[in-house]
């Protein structure tokens, strides 16, 4: 149907009269914008004219701003002339399938061009509503449904849209949509046919970014080095192109969408669109691998919700102020994403957009793949990613080969683990030993440093397969009040983990305080909650003894003391460390001579590491030359007849 702009009513209405002044007071239609003010009933002689139903008149009606008025309102008329006093009437406009607005034009070679259409028609928001479905904002339910310039939706979707109408078989909602079709192949033709040929070719200009993003669809982007999907919001020019987005996120107590900004800086010419910062997902080259690839990893992010102890390697976050902080790890994590938005104290909380129902395949593709927690060996609060992530191999042999002083060390070995056992939640032992006392078990390790205390709690961890927290007394505070803020966190997670808690330095407990000085007095107070209340298995060591007092000597359950290490514990410790691959390249003697250098276990590693850096940097096997390198270049003093030999 060719287009026809009109100015008619529908047969048997009288023609229009001069306007009456406009009264005080006017009706206005419920649905109407502002711009739509001007569209109400001036003339109280209205009864006596007949219209057709609303929006049935299959033709267009053209209207034309007027200059605005003292309330800075501009208003709508069927004058071509800007400022003439003569707005169209709500029930005649009413009558129209399209109003078409509009607008002076800056062009030169035009006197008006569209600013927006109003849809009347119930066949065109009936099909539009087919057309549109799922798209962001449009409501075809309306009585009255404007689109505005530049017309992105229509833009985005002009195939669903031609297609459709080809395809429309009733008679008259076809002549309805042919009205539409035709106002808008006229006025988005030029954008319609640069965007399918920049499309065809691959590229695109900046200035027509707009039309390949299309709200509600899936954008691709690269985050630490990480790729993401995540649901376009709006798109919209600034300082760059900047895309408004969401994605899937957890809080510790439910999921939902978080927000998101993207962004694609400027660029001259056409740039290919895989090479874009932001990609839509529409035009990627492998869009289904990746579709599916996306999916299962936010399957597996949505398995880690409540807590989990793991083991991660890669990249971890932080923050520090407005920074980003990178670390490059290899530990064991607890995923805790609640513990971590409570305890870490840089990180506010998580504003989600709840989700109504459990989330679908279309809700893991926009996951995020980040998740949250505290690496044990690090003691710090991190961000990890779910590829990083892996199950724990645990390993008992360490405990076989730990030594222990005395000469009953197997019996002390089975000992401890008795105790440490005992802990487990199902076990009936736990309940008759720790009966009518606090639900713990306390182990006393002191000796000097290296001697092996930190090595027999990690080993009965390894043996229990829990986690172990470490916790150095020092590092809890040094008023009362700090050490009461730390202990409280200590108090609620450890034993939420399951955890063995180890409190190295703790000397606190085992040297002997000055009951008439007030600070030491407090300071030593402070800590008595960790006695009185933790639940689980504690380990608490002190490099020196000199006096139990009386409150931690009835809480002791196991004490264990290190002498220094002899010679044949050196080599032992030696021996370990080495490890089957690299014990071989060591002679017995060399092993007996590196037993004799005056070192604790925790300065035999650090030797071994310096060396086996040095190794690599050689491009070569571990040797008992590159241990006497590190030997020489370790600050401990070492015999020159080990180094010279």
């Amino acid at each position: 149907m060719s287009m026809r702009r009109t100015d008619r009513v529908s047969k048997g209405s009288r023609s229009l009269s001069q306007p009456h002044p406009p009264r005080s007071s006017s009706i206005f239609d419920p649905d109407q914008t502002m711009m739509d003010i001007s569209e109400v009933i001036f003339s109280n002689d209205s009864r006596d004219v007949q219209y057709a139903p609303a929006g049935s008149i299959c033709e267009i009606l053209n209207l034309y701003q007027t200059n605005p008025g003292r309330n800075g309102i501009g208003s709508w008329t069927r004058e071509h002339t800007t400022g003439i006093w003569g707005q169209a009437k709500v029930p005649e406009s009413g009558q129209y399938a399209l109003l078409v607005r509009n607008i002076k034009c800056s062009n030169e070679h035009r006197e008006f061009e569209i600013d927006s259409i109003v849809v009347q028609s119930d066949h065109i928001k009936s099909f539009l509503a087919r057309v549109m479905d799922g798209y962001p904002g449009i409501t075809m339910s309306r009585k009255r449904v404007q689109f505005s310039k530049p017309f992105e939706p229509f833009v985005h979707r002009w195939e669903m849209l031609s297609e459709a109408r080809d395809n429309e078989s009733n008679a008259q909602a076809k002549a309805h949509v042919d009205l539409l079709y035709g106002v808008l192949a006229a006025e988005l033709s030029d954008v319609i046919t640069n965007k399918q040929n920049l499309v065809l070719a691959g590229v695109i200009t900046f200035d027509m970014l707009w039309t390949i993003f299309e709200p509600g669809q899936i954008a691709l982007s690269t985050v630490d080095n990480c790729n993401r999907a995540f649901r376009l919001e709006k798109g919209w020019s600034g300082s760059g192109f900047e895309i408004d987005t969401v994605y899937i996120d957890y809080n510790g107590h439910g999921f939902g969408y978080r927000k998101h900004s993207l962004s694609i800086p400027t660029f001259e010419d056409t740039k290919p669109i895989m090479s874009l910062p932001v990609i839509p997902f529409v035009f990627h080259n492998d869009k289904d691998t990746l579709r599916k690839s996306l999916t299962l990893r936010g399957k597996l992010w949505y398995q880690h919700k409540g807590h989990h102890h793991k083991h991660y390697e890669g990249l971890a976050l932080t923050s520090y102020g407005d920074q980003e902080i990178r670390y490059k790890i290899n530990s064991r994590v607890i995923i805790d994403t609640e513990a971590y938005l409570e305890f870490h104290s840089d990180e506010s909380p998580i504003s989600l957009e709840a989700i109504s129902d459990s989330p679908a395949d279309k809700d893991f593709l926009i996951a995020t793949p980040i998740l949250r927690g505290y690496s044990l060996k690090d003691r710090k609060w991190l961000e990890f990613f779910i590829d990083g992530v892996t199950d724990i191999v645990w390993n008992s042999r360490p405990f076989k080969s730990l030594i222990l002083p005395g000469g009953e060390a197997k019996d002390l070995k089975d000992l401890v683990l008795a105790f440490a056992s005992s802990q487990s939640k199902n076990s009936d032992i736990s309940d008759n030993l720790l009966k009518g006392r606090g639900r713990n078990v306390i182990v006393l390790l002191h000796g000097p440093p290296g001697v092996g205390k930190t090595l027999t709690a990690e080993c009965v961890a390894e043996v229990m397969q829990v986690p172990l927290y470490v916790q150095n007394a020092g590092a809890l505070g040094t008023t009362a009040a700090s050490i009461e803020k730390s202990l409280s966190v200590v108090l609620r997670i450890v034993p939420k983990w399951g955890a063995v808690l180890l409190l190295g330095e703790a000397d606190i407990f085992t040297q002997e305080h000055n009951p008439s000085d007030p600070k030491e007095r407090e300071l030593y107070h402070a800590f008595l909650p960790l006695l009185e209340y933790f639940e689980g298995v504690l380990f608490l060591a002190s490099n020196r003894v000199e006096v139990i007092g009386p409150t931690l000597e009835s809480r002791i359950d196991v004490a264990i003391h290190y002498p220094r290490l002899d010679s044949e514990s050196r080599r032992h410790i030696w021996t370990r460390l080495l490890g089957k691959s690299d014990r071989k390249a060591f002679s017995e003697g060399e092993i007996f001579n590196l037993g004799d250098c005056d070192l604790n276990g925790r300065e035999i590693r650090d030797v071994l590491n310096t060396a086996r850096v040095l190794a690599r940097y050689r491009d070569t096997k571990l040797s008992y030359k590159h241990v006497l390198t590190a030997l020489q270049l370790s600050t401990r003093p070492v015999s020159r007849m080990i180094i010279e030999s």
